[in-house]
């Protein structure tokens, strides 16, 4: 051992310590994999059965329930009803034996014992089923209580057995598992104390091995300064730290030139790292960027989240004022829609600069779109104190307009959230005029203005961050690149006018296409749609109950009788059964059975009730495969009340 270096000597003494942590974390590894085995038995297994058989007794006494719903049922609706929620909690108890059957630890004969007396009490339901619907009303209920019932007893019987044994066998489990634990503690609590007092004796080791050097080298320095009286008087009755630190400053001397040297190299590399620095700031630019990017989507997002948020909080009142919860709900539908709109933004700077966007024309009037956008954001305007104005040149029936209502509703968004960010006091103005066959907008605010040095980068996109050191704040990042993309697509241009100090005015001109007269009227006219066909019966298939909610209320609000299916399957049954249905919303994404699988099934028997998909698919290949499925029409979500409206009174007309 004395002839080793430190090195080996520190290599050595903490590979001893390592050795040990590694033998006990084996040790440690091994106790845990069993408990987690045993663990894992408990929920793969008596667990697994527990909770299958819990769920079988819960259906059979569904079943139980609906069974005596089917022997009371006055008509055929509602005979079919308690039938289809039997088979729904059927499928449910075969479900649950199959796992049971695959993880039960007991005889199989107990299982296929209890699986054979569920077969039986399923045969007696059938009998009392086709008795009902031979209308033997008196013999299908005696067999309800008499056999049925029994069967039922002898059912619970059975599955507590399969219960009792999974309870035992995960008492086992349990105990097993315990035993394990309290074994791994005794074997941690040897395994720290041995390594403890293996790490003393290897600190104390060390420190030997290490301490003993260090005097050598003490002595060998006192000889170095053997000839230097001010140096031997200095380390003499000093401390092995003070020697060293004496010594250091000996030796110090003895690279100043080393460092010259250092400073000769960092102008060499300074030097030849131009091309590199050069090189990291655009790197840093486009990290800047980047982060701009970054910045804007959150700011746009939040927006109208914030919108949302705080208008759904004010209808959590119970004493809410019936006219202003009227317009929180108009703010929130605002603020969804707008949101909707962001979201597509993230695409749509990338389609203008690819050439690849296109605007959706609709009749829209644009007074209508100038109001919810003041009201949109007359609350962030009326919290900093800034008063809202509108400008309108047309009345509202002369504002009837050929126009995409998104993207200019987003170009005027953009502008205004501009303004208000960069207006601390005054008012802010917007509206539009119509110049011969030219419609001139405008946003006009008083707040700290744009320098005109800084007016050709304004559009530019992420110009903000190249402008941060400067005392002038610019736009959103990308909000007035957008703008200006949307509106050269248009066929207009958007220009600005400002100087600081004196607010900012943006314009921006778009081809003026009024609507005719009966373009507008059959406009007008659109929401009166639905009080033509009342009274008609319309089956929605949903599964997903926050969709379905909002379609019941939708459609009952006009006097339509509702049924509702939760899969393809259900809606089939519903078809077959001759319950009479006017018209089929159809949902495409479900379990069981899906849209398109369902149409086909219900065109085999019915060639003319109308069947109108409804999903948040909506490329053209879908529509195809819904219209080959045998849809007669198509409805994308988000779903808007007009086109939802539309479509409806078309298909319920042609069915008069």
């Amino acid at each position: 051992m004395k002839g080793l270096k430190f090195q080996t000597r520190l290599i050595l003494g903490f590979s001893l310590i390592l050795f040990f942590s590694f033998i006990i974390g084996i040790i440690s590894f091994i106790e845990i994999k069993n408990i987690s085995k045993k663990t894992e038995a408990i929920y793969r297994h008596p667990l697994a059965v527990s909770n299958s058989v819990r769920d079988i007794n819960i259906s059979i006494n569904a079943i139980h329930r609906s069974m005596k719903d089917v022997v009371l049922a006055k008509n055929i609706e509602e005979l079919y009803e308690s039938i289809l929620v039997v088979n729904k909690h059927d499928r449910q108890v075969y479900t649950s034996f199959k796992v049971v059957q695959e993880r039960f630890l007991g005889e199989k004969e107990v299982v296929n014992d209890a699986y054979q007396a569920y077969r039986d009490w399923e045969k007696i339901r059938n009998e009392v089923i086709m008795l009902k619907k031979g209308g033997h009303d008196e013999r299908a209920a005696d067999i309800t209580r008499g056999r049925g019932a029994f069967h039922v007893n002898l059912l619970f019987e059975k599955t507590k057995i399969l219960t009792d044994f999974a309870q035992n066998k995960a008492d086992e489990f349990y105990l097993s598992t315990l035993e394990s634990e309290q074994k791994s503690f005794a074997i941690l609590i040897t395994s720290i104390s041995l390594i403890l007092l293996i790490s003393i004796g290897t600190a104390l080791w060390l420190s030997k091995s290490i301490s003993r050097p260090i005097h050598r080298f003490i002595d060998e320095i006192s000889t170095i300064f053997t000839n230097e009286d001010d140096l031997i008087q200095n380390i003499q009755n000093k401390s092995e730290q003070e020697i060293l630190g004496i010594t250091s400053k000996k030796l110090k001397s003895s690279y100043q030139k080393l460092n010259d040297f250092n400073k000769e190299l960092d102008k060499q590399i300074e030097q030849r790292t131009s091309e590199l620095k050069e090189a990291k700031e655009k790197a840093e630019e486009s990290e800047q960027l980047k982060s701009a990017f970054l910045a804007n989507m959150s700011h746009e997002i939040r927006t109208p989240l914030n919108s949302i948020l705080g208008f759904s909080e004010f209808l959590h009142k119970d004493d809410l004022p019936r006219e202003k919860k009227k317009l929180y709900l108009d703010m929130i539908d605002n603020g969804g829609q707008r949101l909707l709109t962001i979201i597509s933004d993230i695409v749509d700077i990338s389609k203008i600069e690819a050439k690849q966007f296109s605007l959706s024309y609709e009749i829209a009037m644009l007074n209508e779109i100038i109001d919810k956008l003041h009201q949109q954001f007359s609350i962030a305007t009326g919290k900093k104190g800034i008063e809202l104005k509108t400008l309108k040149a047309l009345d509202d029936y002369s504002s009837f307009i050929s126009t995409d209502i998104t993207r200019l509703s987003q170009v005027f968004s953009n502008l205004l959230e501009n303004s208000i960010k960069f207006t601390n006091e005054g008012e802010i103005e917007f509206g539009y005029q119509v110049h011969e066959n030219r419609l001139v907008m405008h946003v006009r605010d008083t707040g700290i203005g744009i320098p005109k040095d800084f007016h050709h980068l304004i559009f530019e996109r992420f110009r903000q961050t190249d402008l941060q050191e400067a005392t002038l704040p610019t736009g959103t990042g990308l909000g007035l690149s957008i703008a200006q993309g949307i509106v050269e697509l248009f066929g207009g241009k958007i220009w600005l006018e400002s100087e600081e100090g004196t607010g900012a005015c943006f314009y921006f001109e778009l081809p003026y296409l009024p609507t005719s007269t009966k373009q507008v009227n059959k406009k007008i006219k659109a929401d009166e749609f639905f009080y033509h066909t009342s009274g008609k019966t319309i089956l929605v298939v949903e599964d997903e109950p926050s969709n379905y909610i909002y379609v019941r209320d939708l459609l009952s609000e006009y006097n339509y009788n509702i049924l509702h299916a939760e899969n393809g399957k259900d809606a089939v049954d519903i078809i077959n059964n001759d319950i009479k249905v006017d018209l089929i919303l159809m949902d495409i994404k479900m379990p069981v059975m899906n849209g398109l699988q369902a149409t086909r099934e219900i065109r085999k028997t019915n060639k003319t009730i109308p069947v109108i998909a409804q999903t948040a698919h909506a490329m053209s290949d879908d529509k195809r495969q819904a219209f080959n499925a045998g849809c007669n029409d198509f409805l994308a979500k988000p779903i808007t009340f007009q086109s939802f409206s539309e479509i409806v009174q078309k298909h319920l007309s042609q069915s008069n």
